[in-house]
């Protein structure tokens, strides 16, 4: 079975990480192209950039025998003459979609009428997006190091007697209004005490945010809800500050099997008076494994995409 996923943006290099696991253990030759990659985030790729002449990635569309499309519909893929909607459409690849930034309310209502129209899965990586898709949290490699918390006794080591708030964006602060509010409350009690610093990485490397997070003490996060960083804040035991509604809390809950540990906004200077210098808590990494378990997605595509299966979409 020839997987083709084609992603508009493949956060933090989620699928690209999935992809290579999903060969290794033969569940399905997948490849992996994303559109909009910036190179400035540092997030892992498999194809991103054409050297060919466009010659592979022609011979991918053509005899993929399914396409998982990541906040993209058939229609908006107009590569080689649109041979991605006419393959759809002519029913001759299994076809899945997944959604990771919340979709407006016409893209939701297309997403819903192709769903229902082919019996395409739809999958979403937030909750509450449409009524039809599948809540599956971010993929994760949760196993390796940099996802992992720092091991007991090492911290010290690296800065005496100082308290680390850290905060990250892809792009510029300024862009992003529910971070920056965050950021500059933390500034403005960090400035109370002697021993707490505020820490800001603007359109930094993925590896360094993950490096630097992974030895902070408090992680901010803008996003609404939980998303791909908060998961990964909490998976390296940091405490994180996220705001989530009651309908999000419920579907994290109901998928994890737990209430989200993260800190509400409105708590976010009580927190930083009283931040303790160990920040690892297992608490958090138990329950971040629990939410973004990697045998999720790999469950759902062995349901998806069975090798050597003859299902084709409707």
């Amino acid at each position: 079975m020839r997987l083709l996923v084609l992603a508009r943006h493949d956060l933090g290099g989620a699928w690209c990480h999935l992809s290579t696991v999903l060969r290794q253990q033969g569940v399905v030759d997948a490849r992996v192209v994303t559109f909009a990659h910036d190179p400035a985030t540092g997030w892992p790729v498999d194809i991103a950039d054409v050297f060919d002449g466009g010659q592979e990635l022609e011979h991918l569309l053509l005899d993929a025998d399914a396409y998982h499309l990541v906040d993209l519909l058939p229609g908006d893929v107009t590569l080689f003459d649109g041979v991605v909607g006419r393959r759809c459409a002519q029913g001759r690849v299994q076809v899945s979609l997944q959604l990771d930034a919340r979709p407006s309310a016409a893209v939701a209502r297309e997403v819903e009428q192709l769903a229902g129209q082919h019996g395409w899965p739809v999958v979403s990586t937030r909750p509450n997006t449409v009524p039809s898709a599948e809540f599956i949290a971010p993929f994760i490699p949760v196993w390796r190091a940099q996802w992992q918390p720092v091991c007991a006794g090492t911290r010290d080591r690296t800065r005496n007697g100082e308290r680390v708030v850290i905060a990250s964006c892809d792009g510029r602060l300024r862009d992003e209004a529910r971070l920056e509010t965050l950021v500059d409350r933390a500034e403005a009690a960090a400035s109370r005490l002697a021993d707490v610093r505020v820490e800001v990485l603007e359109g930094r490397p993925h590896p360094l945010v993950l490096q630097r997070q992974r030895r902070s003490h408090l992680a901010l996060h803008g996003d609404d809800g939980i998303g791909r960083a908060s998961l990964e804040s909490l998976a390296q035991g940091v405490a994180t500050v996220a705001e989530l509604s009651a309908a999000d809390h419920e579907a994290w809950t109901r998928l994890a099997g737990a209430p989200p540990p993260v800190i509400a906004p409105h708590d976010l200077e009580a927190v930083i008076a009283e931040l303790p210098y160990v920040a690892e808590d297992p608490a958090r990494r138990r329950w971040a494994e629990a939410a973004a378990s990697p045998r999720r997605w790999i469950d759902r595509s062995r349901a998806w995409w069975r090798s050597g299966s003859s299902r084709r979409a409707a």
